[in-house]
């Protein structure tokens, strides 16, 4: 199969992909995050990030410095450092995040509050029981069969991301 055989496939593919799961759509499914602030809040979950580096003074009497955590997470998920601001700023106006006395260095960590770890509960419960759904028509074959195909695919594609040239 040619590169530009399998490029095409691939892109084939996601077109699939994204618009069976809705991903496409400004919102996840049932769900009041677009797909960029779902990953934050997952990320922010798996990690409180601490936040490095001198702050200002309005910075550290608000606990607002979030320049050094966005252009971290930014860094993670290959977003843009002023959009992940604008998603923390916005869960911290909704009470899903904030700024906590960090481990022993105490340096601010932000984290998830309850109501953000409740938050995504919910969506993650929603996408498990919108991905149930739409497996629930394989039979246990099939099943192995796509388990199988995807864990091939993120093998070979991390592989090939690790050793061959960075693509745009």
């Amino acid at each position: 199969m040619s590169h530009q055989a399998l490029v095409d496939e691939i892109r084939r593919f996601n077109r699939f992909y994204t618009g069976l799961i809705g991903l496409l759509d400004e919102r996840l499914i049932q769900s009041p995050y677009t797909l960029a602030e779902a990953r934050v809040l997952f990320e922010l979950d798996r990690r409180p990030r601490t936040a490095r580096g001198e702050a200002g003074f309005l910075a550290r009497m608000f606990d607002l410095d979030l320049a050094p955590v966005a252009s971290e997470l930014a860094g993670e998920l290959g977003i843009a450092p002023a959009h992940v601001t604008r998603i923390v700023r916005k869960f911290a106006a909704m009470g899903l995040v904030e700024m906590r006395k960090g481990p022993a260095n105490c340096q601010p960590a932000l984290s998830l509050t309850v109501r953000g770890k409740t938050a995504l509960a919910d969506l993650e419960t929603g996408t498990n029981r919108d991905l149930g759904r739409l497996i629930a028509g394989l039979g246990s074959e099939e099943a192995l069969e796509l388990s199988d195909a995807l864990k091939r695919a993120t093998r070979l594609l991390d592989k090939s991301s690790q050793t061959g040239p960075s693509a745009v």
